[in-house]
Parts: structure tokens; C-alpha cells; sequence
């Protein structure tokens, strides 16, 4: 399964941070490619559970209060044990992953209703979409001039606070989640293929999501030769996440969880990072 097998490389990196008297050499390397590998499996999940969650606000938020908990385990272990962590945790990437495709489904719904002005001759909420996503929070109505400014206004805020803030994976990784959303397409009934068991729904669907992730590890290349302002948003490191989209392809997303096991998923990366920030202190 896709998530276990994100686990397995999460807690192999984990071990490379916390201990790395014990892993040393090609072992190091390998816990640090794991890493990457790991981020891109789970920014695999973010981008299709957008098109999957009920209510987008609270994924938001349960993403959000995550990444605030293992942040602060982080701070814990940097403090007590010398640990130094790239960036702050992935969950930040995740949830602002969500927040700039909501922004941007938002701006672009809102900006068509100002066009066509259109209007629910029913009276019924007008859900605004894109690539089939409704993006206001409850589906409350809302005008679309002010629609399209908190539309952008969001997204803008989304990349400035992954830039500013040092988040995972930059804001390299907040567009592959971007471009993945976009790449892996809205659900549908899958047709009968080694993929049905997989994020993807078919294999146009690997491809493109393989294209255009490596369109922009290409794009983000070129403008780290560039200079040095544009070096540190592309590390050589993060090429490393491609892999992880034939990987994806080839392990079972298995069974969709129930709620109380779905929110207990987002307790994995707190629970791994306090352990080994235990396992620091008594060792």
C-alpha cells in the first residue's frame, strides 16, 4: 500500500536524522533520498484526497494543527538533541498545497460568474469549480468581485508563506502538488487496468502526472542556473521525488479508511517524530 510504504520511508529517514552516527556513508544518502521519496508519495495523496474530501476547509485545518504538532515535537528534539531538520515539516507543504488550489479554483469560478454573470436561477448555493473542486468553505454564497480577490489573495498567500517560511520542499513542492492535482484529474469510474488499484486512474493519467512534475523539476533547474537567488529553490536532492511516481504506480492504494482511521492517519508524522525525539533522549 502506497501510505505504508510512505511510512517505511518516512521512519528510514527519520532514523537518518535523529541518529546519524548510525547511518553513515551510502546509508545516509539513501535515509535522505527516502525522504524525498516519501514527500512525493504523500503530495501523490494530498492532490487526490482534494478531489475526495467532503468538506476541503477541515482537511485544511486537520492538515494545519498536524504540521503545528510536529513543529513543535521538531523544535523539541532541534533544542534537546541537536537534531537539524531542511525546512519545516511537510504537513505545512500539504496544507498550503490545498489552500493555493482552493484559491485558484475559487478566482477562476468567481471571475466566470463576473463574466457571464451568472446567477442560480433557483436560489441554490452556487458552488464555485474547478477541475470539478468546490472551494468555498460550506459552500457559503459569496459575490464573485469579492470571490475573485479572496480567490487570488489565497493562492498569493499560499506561495508567499511556503517561500517565506522555509516549508518542505519549497515552493518546488507546493507546485508538484499543484501540477499533480491537475495531472491525476477529477475521479471517475477507473477502467479495468493494473492501475485501478493505484492514485492513478489510468496510465495517461502516470504519464501525464510524470510529465509535468518533470517539466518542472526541468523548469525549476534552469532557473537555479540562473543565479544564486533561484539556486536554493532547487536542490539536485529534489529530483529525487520523480521515482516516486512509477513507484506510485506500482503499489495498491488499498482500501479508503474509514473516518476515525482516516484522522488517525494525519497523527503518523507527530507520532514517528516524537519517538525517535523519545528514543534521542533515552538513548
Amino acid at each position: 500500500m502506497i501510505k505504508l510504504g510512505g511510512y517505511l520511508l518516512t521512519l528510514f529517514y527519520l532514523a537518518g536524522i535523529f541518529f546519524p552516527a548510525w547511518l553513515t556513508g551510502l546509508a545516509a544518502d539513501l535515509a535522505q533520498v527516502s525522504g524525498h521519496l516519501a514527500f512525493a508519495l504523500f503530495a501523490l495523496l494530498a492532490a487526490r484526497g482534494a478531489r475526495r474530501t467532503s468538506n476541503h476547509f477541515y482537511y485544511f485545518v486537520r492538515l494545519l494543527v498536524a504540521a503545528l504538532v510536529t513543529e513543535l515535537i521538531s523544535f523539541t528534539a532541534s533544542l534537546r538533541l541537536g537534531v537539524w531538520f531542511e525546512g519545516r515539516n511537510p504537513l505545512f507543504t500539504y496544507a498550503s498545497g490545498l489552500s493555493l488550489i482552493a484559491g485558484i479554483s475559487m478566482a477562476i469560478g468567481c471571475y466566470r460568474d463576473l463574466v457571464a454573470h451568472a446567477i442560480p436561477a433557483g436560489g441554490e448555493i452556487n458552488k464555485k469549480v474547478l477541475f470539478g473542486l468546490p472551494v468555498n468553505p460550506g459552500n457559503y454564497r459569496i459575490a464573485p468581485l469579492p470571490g475573485l480577490v479572496i480567490g487570488l489573495a489565497t493562492a498569493g498567500l499560499s506561495l508567499f508563506v511556503a517561500f517565506h517560511f522555509g516549508f518542505s520542499h519549497g515552493l518546488y513542492g507546493l507546485l508538484f502538488i499543484l501540477l499533480a492535482f491537475v495531472a491525476m484529474g477529477e475521479e471517475v469510474e477507473r477502467p479495468a487496468s493494473f492501475l485501478r488499484k493505484t492514485v492513478f486512474l489510468g496510465w495517461k493519467t502516470c504519464a501525464r502526472t510524470f510529465l509535468f512534475t518533470a517539466a518542472l523539476a526541468v523548469l525549476f533547474l534552469l532557473l537555479s542556473l540562473a543565479g544564486k537567488f533561484f539556486k536554493a529553490w532547487m536542490p539536485p536532492a529534489y529530483l529525487f521525488t520523480l521515482p516516486a511516481i512509477p513507484l506510485a504506480a506500482l503499489l495498491p492504494e488499498g482500501p479508503r479508511p474509514g473516518t476515525a482511521l482516516g484522522r488517525l492517519s494525519y497523527t503518523a508524522l507527530p507520532l514517528a517524530t516524537g519517538l525517535f525525539c523519545l528514543l534521542g533522549c533515552l538513548i
